[in-house]
């Protein structure tokens, strides 16, 4: 069984949360009290909390040794640990060095911890480190930075009580807080630079970057802006009491006001960025204003024009049938422009109707959802409207199952969230706290955005801006009891577990326990109303310690390490510590590293991979390349003559050095890339009215001379059987240069410019004909090359069953002429391949006149084909049953991500060859410029000569790419591909 598609089922925990706890433990350290604390980042909780009592393995213990950068004793140092458990993390212990710089501290939880060290008139040491049994930490305290800030507003005067929050090469930041005067002087600072954040309640916050040390900054803060709203109907009359709402990124849930008798409202207290407003009154509305920026401080004006609005009554139904029941009490949202700052809910009413509005002319969505149904999205609003617009809700499924460990116990207590794609190939990430988050937000947009503060014709934001809500707490302005406490999926005593509702569609079960690995189910399919059941097995894991080091081997702090699961979807980062150690606990069999040497590095400088056995403990040294020099390039066209905003994209071809950058040459023609000579590169140089240009390097150059060719062109018109032109027809360009992704105008014109001679193959599709393709040879000419007309003749359609071998009907199957791609890009099924109902059913539209191979495919069960299905365009053929059967042994079946390609195999002068049979459209495989007919000869070097061999080097983690080695008629050559979330 090849692998499945999977939704984004990262941990919920991101780095922020430990950074979170992080920040607090600084300033607990920095300034010796909570209370008093300026960080702002916390909301709920103002400290790590104590270990929890579950927490009964605490049998490790630490003795840490701080000293100065002479080796001299510290003594009077404090050390905490920081304990980090299922992502979160914990006050576990401290205590104060000795006369011998000697701190012993027992009693400590198993797994990854921060070991922290801190001294009057020294810069505060850290260590990552894995507990198991007693640990011995030497920590160096070096010399202490400080600076001097001074925070003023625009007149200079000092902002008393501002907060301070400072970052630099060492991971965890520091905090202080500005005196009566304005003024805090920040100590027991690491090596500079670093970057200083000031805020102040009712200020915008504002940012030094590159603070020295010994410095003396001063940080001004702007008042917080407004903006004064203006409402009038068509004949530009002031509207008295019209509702004004506003939202934003930095203003959530949106905020109302009433304009008073002069047809005004004024928002006051806003933070800088960019805001949405829109006006209603009565059966009136205003379209609304996207992306009204608002500078720090400024008083800006606005005016919103009201004209007549549409209501929309929904009508909710379970399932699609004439006399499907109605479904009281669903939750509907109808949102303009597809998506909306400003949905308007409702609940549907005893007739499963709900009207909702106004809103103004344009495109608009309606998206419902049930207890015990599968929420429906997108569902469009038609303009103009004429009558009620119904949504349709499918049942949900339940998915039950049991966790042991490696020797068949069961494990209680671990969490459960289900990850795949329902049948039309969308994402499920399916977990309780989340459902309970909507459900929460829903819960708290019924009543309407919250009123301002009134003041004359004057309004201001109440403050301080409620934090988004976890769907575990009641949301500011709703009862405890509107949005009661979602309980996670989790299993009982016996291991066991029934997860529910769940959306039907191919899923797997992510569960996650903090003493094992996190591990994925097999693949199974949920049916609209049923059940499906899975068995896991976890593990205890290893852990992975390690130390960053530059190339002359000295340790390098504040670096971003990620850990990802080679196979699955397991993603954890950390930090570098001041002495350069990273630990990562519980981690499983195989995983790759991804050094970032900055925080705002969108490429990692250093890619390697380890594997740990389970209780094993592996240690590696990590060490940084040294800087490479760079490479210039010249882009010059066939004259000779400069090419200006050629852009110039590189990709490294070093499987562990995953190096991608684009530029984009200057006046003269010139672009530099950073960090690449020396390197096995790809570079592709595009300039319009140009061909583009590939050029490779097993070891980059520190110049590129690149002459751009003219480029070439083409037009086809594209046109009914009767002569009609026909608009907005899909076009797909395949040439050896690249995918091109085209529409017809409105006179049925197709145009392509900018391409490289040769070989093409066209695609036509279009709603309601039939599917066309067209191969010529794109000549070089300065004149545009006519395909012609190209003729659509109405389609035929073809409708069946798909079963399987005892003649159930199989849901989700995909069906197509020919050929079934195995894997496709994430999003939505391709127009050329059916699926099938919960009944088994489909409808495959697109077909030409003639008689063709059907074949269907479901992953758990096998393929299927229907020989000699006889088409007629402008006919349904229907009653067709395509059969499915296992087709040989299934390959391994790991989650995770992939390239998005359909593999098969060729023998060529007797030497098993793996062939690219298919490639997804609009995945990266299809962006990287791989295509159909492609033989891979090797995966990051490793060579390949079976489907199943391939297809487990091509897995990794999501966001991870893969160097691929490549023949076609071309020639051989090498290129990176980026593996993604796939569905099949």
């Amino acid at each position: 069984m090849e692998e499945a598609r999977l939704a984004h089922g990262f941990a919920k925990v991101t780095r922020a949360h430990i950074v979170v706890w992080l920040l607090v433990a600084v300033i607990l350290l920095a300034l010796g009290t909570v209370t008093d604390s300026p960080l702002h980042a916390v909301a709920v909780e103002s400290a790590p909390p104590p270990v929890p009592a579950t927490v009964t393995d605490r049998d490790a213990s630490v003795v840490a040794t701080t000293h100065d950068e002479h080796g001299e004793i510290v003594a009077g140092a404090r050390v905490s640990v920081l304990s980090e458990i299922e992502g979160r993390f914990y006050a576990a212990g401290g205590a104060r060095t000795d006369a011998k710089g000697s701190a012993r501290i027992a009693n400590l939880p198993r797994g990854h911890a921060w070991i922290l060290a801190d001294a009057p008139g020294r810069a505060r040491a850290s260590s990552s480190v894995v507990l198991a049994g007693e640990r011995t930490i030497d920590l160096v305290l070096g010399p202490e930075h400080t600076f001097v800030v001074n925070v003023v507003d625009e007149a200079g005067h000092g902002i008393p009580n501002a907060e301070i929050e400072v970052s630099g090469a060492e991971p965890l930041p520091y905090g202080a807080r500005t005196d009566a005067q304005g003024r805090a002087e920040v100590g027991r600072l690491g090596e500079p630079p670093w970057v200083v954040t000031a805020r102040a309640t009712g200020w915008d916050e504002t940012t030094a970057r590159s603070v020295r040390d010994g410095a003396a900054i001063k940080l001004v803060l702007h008042r917080l802006g407004s903006i004064l709203v203006h409402v009038v109907d068509p004949s530009e009359k002031p509207v008295q009491n019209a509702r004004v709402r506003i939202g934003g990124a930095s203003l959530w849930p949106a905020r109302e006001g009433r304009t008073g008798p002069h047809g005004a409202v004024k928002l006051a207290g806003l933070f800088a960025g960019s805001y949405a407003l829109r006006a209603t009154e009565g059966t009136r509305a205003s379209p609304i204003e996207i992306g009204v920026m608002l500078g720090a401080g400024e008083d800006k004006e606005l005016t919103l024009h009201l004209a007549p609005g549409r209501m929309v009554v929904a009508h909710v139904t379970d399932g699609d049938a004439e006399d499907a029941e109605d479904i009281a009490g669903a939750r509907v949202v109808l949102a303009e422009s597809g998506l909306s700052p400003f949905p308007i809910e409702a609940v549907t009413d005893k007739h499963g109707r709900a009207v909702l509005g106004p809103i103004a002319s344009g495109s608009a969505t309606l998206s419902a959802r049930a207890e015990g149904y599968v929420g429906r999205a997108a569902v469009n609003v038609p303009e103009p409207l004429t009558g009620e617009v119904r949504v349709v809700l499918a049942r949900a499924g339940v998915l039950t199952g049991r966790v042991v460990d490696a020797r068949g116990f069961p494990i209680g207590g671990a969490t459960i969230e289900i990850v795949g794609t329902d049948f039309a190939g969308g994402p499920i990430d399916d977990e309780p706290r989340s459902t309970g988050f909507r459900e929460a937000e829903f819960t708290a947009a019924l009543p309407g955005p919250a009123a301002l503060v009134s003041a004359g014709e004057l309004g201001v934001v109440p403050g301080p801006v409620p934090p988004i809500p976890r769907g575990d707490l009641p949301i500011p302005g709703t009862s405890a009891q509107a949005s009661p406490r979602a309980e996670p999926w989790v299993t009982s005593s016996d291991g066991t577990f029934r997860a529910s509702p769940a959306t039907p569609g191919r899923v797997r079960a992510l569960v996650r326990h903090p003493e094992y690995v996190e591990a994925w189910s097999e693949l199974v399919t949920i049916p609209a109303g049923g059940e499906a059941h899975v068995e896991v097995v976890l593990r205890g894991g290893g852990s992975v310690e390690g130390r960053l080091v530059d190339a002359r081997g000295d340790p390098v702090s504040g670096a971003r390490i990620e850990l990802l699961a080679t196979h699955g979807t397991l993603q954890r980062d950390t930090r570098s510590a001041s002495d350069g150690t990273f630990a990562f606990a519980s981690v499983p069999h195989d995983v790759s590293l991804d050094v970032y040497e900055t925080e705002d590095a969108t490429a990692p400088a250093l890619r390697a991979t380890t594997t740990v056995a389970d209780g094993e403990r592996r240690e590696l040294t990590l060490t940084l390349p040294a800087a490479r020099d760079p490479v210039d390039v010249a882009v010059r066209d066939d004259r000779g003559y400069a090419v200006a905003s050629a852009q110039v994209s590189m990709t490294s071809l070093d499987p562990s050095v995953p190096l991608r950058a684009t530029v984009f040459s200057d006046a003269d023609g010139a672009a530099r890339l950073a960090n690449a000579r020396g390197l096995p590169i790809r570079v592709e140089i595009t300039a319009p009215g140009h061909a583009p240009k590939h050029l490779s390097f097993d070891a980059a150059p520190a110049s590129i001379d690149a002459t751009l060719d003219r480029g070439a062109s083409l037009t086809a018109l594209v046109r009914s059987s009767r002569g009609d032109p026909v608009a907005d027809a899909e076009v797909v360009l395949y040439m050896n240069s690249g995918v091109h992704h085209l529409r017809s105008d409105a006179t049925g014109a197709v145009t392509a410019s900018d391409l490289a001679p040769g070989a093409a193959r066209l695609v036509v599709r279009a709603a309601g004909y039939a599917t066309v393709q067209k191969t010529f040879t794109v000549p070089a000419s300065d004149r545009p090359f006519d395909v012609g007309a190209i003729d659509l003749a109405s389609e035929g359609t073809v409708e069946g069953d798909v079963v399987d071998a005892r003649g159930d009907p199989v849901a989700g199957a995909r069906v197509a002429k020919d050929r079934v791609p195995v894997f496709l890009a994430a999003g939505a099924t391709p127009p050329d391949v059916a699926t099938t109902d919960a009944r088994g059913h489909f409808k495959l539209g697109g077909m030409a006149s003639g008689t063709f191979a059907l074949e269907a495919y479901a992953p758990e069960i096998g393929r299927g084909r229907a020989e000699g299905v006889r088409v007629d365009g402008g006919r349904a053929t229907t009653n067709v049953r395509i059969a499915l059967a296992a087709q040989g042994p299934a390959p391994a079946d790991r989650a995770g991500a992939t390239v998005a390609v359909t593999l098969g195999e060729a023998v060529e002068e007797g030497v098993r060859e793996v062939v690219v049979v298919l490639v997804a459209e609009g995945s990266e495989a299809e962006r990287s410029g791989l295509l159909a007919g492609d033989t891979i000869t090797d995966v990051d070097g490793a060579p390949v000569h079976t489907i199943e061999d391939t297809r487990e080097k091509l897995g990794g983690a999501p966001g991870t790419d893969v160097v691929l080695g490549i023949k076609r008629a071309s020639g051989a050559m090498r290129i990176r591909v980026g593996r993604e979330i796939v569905h099949r």
